[in-house]
């Protein structure tokens, strides 16, 4: 397992294939950290997930399009992570 502190960390919550943590890598994507956990479930809501991060130390809440990037292939998707980051994707409810 990956020992460091939760700012060098981006953690994966949600319906992701394999949730869990992972250490940042320098120029770390959206796609890189997709890769890393498998994906997302069959009932992920990839176009409502969300990265959670600390900007001047308050959390703000960024909407990312899961679905249009690992669907569509929609590059522009395709956001940079940041150390500490929390992407969350939430179950889809048919």
């Amino acid at each position: 397992g990956f020992v460091g502190t939760y700012d060098q960390q981006i953690r994966v919550i949600g319906q992701a294939a394999k949730p869990q943590s992972l250490p940042y890598r320098r120029d770390m994507s959206l796609m890189d950290v997709l890769i890393a956990v498998g994906g997302v479930t069959e009932f992920a809501a990839g176009n409502r997930a969300s990265i959670v991060r600390k900007v001047d130390g308050k959390q703000e809440k960024l909407p990312v399009r899961l679905s249009d990037l690992i669907k569509d292939g929609d590059i522009s998707a395709n956001v940079r992570m940041w150390p500490g980051d929390i992407l969350i994707i939430p179950e889809s409810f048919f």
